[in-house]
């Protein structure tokens, strides 16, 4: 059997050498990092206070072993290097990746380097880092398109490749190492990261009971960690982030499952409610827990903000800006699945459009959220905290 990596058809058994070699090659383009420190330089800077929150993010850069000049491929981690190496040098708090770092369409040896590199690679930044699991992180691209079916990624395998790593850090704060919902504070402002791809490891025979990259979706558990947390969240200004979009800009559940209800809670929370939440499901999705942020003082969630659309795009519901960011995988102008937004900016390899990454900027005393965006993105925007 072979298989194409890199351009290159190597025989299976080699698979892992020839990975390593090749990784070993993959070094940040002084022409990127540049680019993405001098537009700190040039465009944050002067507008960001000394004491407020500076995030560094990417989303959805679907890493892939292909050497690929106009869509998918390992041009997706070279920006996570590349994002990391120009940060080194600004005034970072939180290095963040919103999911989907690999497409989960390879093998999995492969998939998991590609996820072990990946998070190194933030290890060894210098800043504190969170990244989300997307919905193509469990491999399940993979799985859905051979010829015979099984699982390739074991129930942990994502886990200890990336979320163990992630909660190493004293700066990522959970209720327990089990715990799908964490937080990192700064001063008065706390962001809040949730697993939108929280669904059951199940095996039937040779196949998941729930097709990852299809189902997106939060349980019990992680609602009630998100109760506890929230209600323990004291005059303090909130973002909350995660991989998909929970709610369409009518309020609908965007997410399969209970994406409503973490709007719900978000509500309560900013009306200093008190009550039952529930759903009318049963199993694995079903929900009946209590909440009271009656004492929470002037704490507010003002603002959710995910990838995994591959657009940018921004709304309110009920007063909660929800942000959706573009993909920093490159999606060239005559693919079939790049999307109108991408299409607009006609992304080329080796151009400045290639890659698509944000500095989020949040400012309790002005009362205002800055995203400044580069590459592939919008370049400036603001709302109200």
């Amino acid at each position: 059997m072979k298989l194409n990596v890199f351009g290159k058809d190597i025989f299976s058994k080699n698979v892992s050498t020839h990975i390593e070699d090749i990784f070993m090659n993959i070094k940040p383009r002084s022409f990127a990092t540049n680019y993405i420190e001098n537009f700190y330089n040039t465009n944050v800077k002067e507008k960001v206070s000394k004491d407020s929150l500076n995030l560094s993010l990417l989303t959805d850069t679907h890493a892939k072993a292909l050497a690929s000049t106009s869509y998918y491929g390992y041009n997706g981690l070279r920006h996570i290097y590349e994002t990391n190496a120009a940060g080194e040098n600004l005034p970072i708090d939180l290095n963040v990746h919103l999911g989907d770092l690999i497409d989960g369409s390879d093998r999995p040896e492969i998939s998991k380097r590609l996820l072990k590199k990946a998070t190194e690679n933030y290890q060894s930044s210098g800043k504190p880092f969170y990244i989300a699991e997307g919905n193509h992180d469990e491999n399940d691209k993979f799985d859905e398109h051979k010829f015979i079916k099984s699982v390739s990624f074991d129930r942990d395998d994502y886990f200890n490749l990336v979320t163990k790593q992630v909660n190493k850090q004293p700066e990522i704060q959970r209720l327990s190492h089990v715990s799908k919902v964490s937080w990192f504070d700064k001063d008065d402002i706390r962001v809040i990261f949730i697993n939108t791809s929280d669904i059951p490891y199940i095996v039937y025979g040779n196949n998941k009971k729930y097709d990852f990259k299809k189902v997106r979706g939060v349980r019990e558990q992680q609602i009630q960690d998100l109760i506890k947390i929230l209600e323990n969240t004291v005059d303090k200004r909130v973002i909350v982030m995660g991989h998909a979009n929970i709610v369409s800009p009518s309020g609908k559940n965007a997410l399969n499952f209970n994406g409503d209800l973490l709007q719900k809670i978000f509500e309560e929370f900013n009306n200093k409610q008190q009550g039952q939440l529930k759903n009318n499901l049963l199993g694995d999705f079903g929900v009946s827990t209590a909440y009271d942020f009656s004492n929470t003082g002037i704490s507010t969630i003002s603002t959710y903000i995910c990838g995994h659309m591959h657009y940018e795009k921004h709304y309110q519901v009920s007063g909660i800006n929800h942000i959706i960011l573009n993909c920093s995988a490159l999606m060239g102008k005559k693919r079939g699945l790049t999307t109108d937004y991408n299409r607009k900016w006609d992304r080329k390899i080796n151009e400045i459009s290639e890659f698509c990454g944000y500095f989020i900027n949040v400012d309790s005393k002005k009362m205002i959220l800055q995203i400044f965006g580069y590459g592939a993105a919008t370049r400036y925007v603001n709302f109200n905290l």
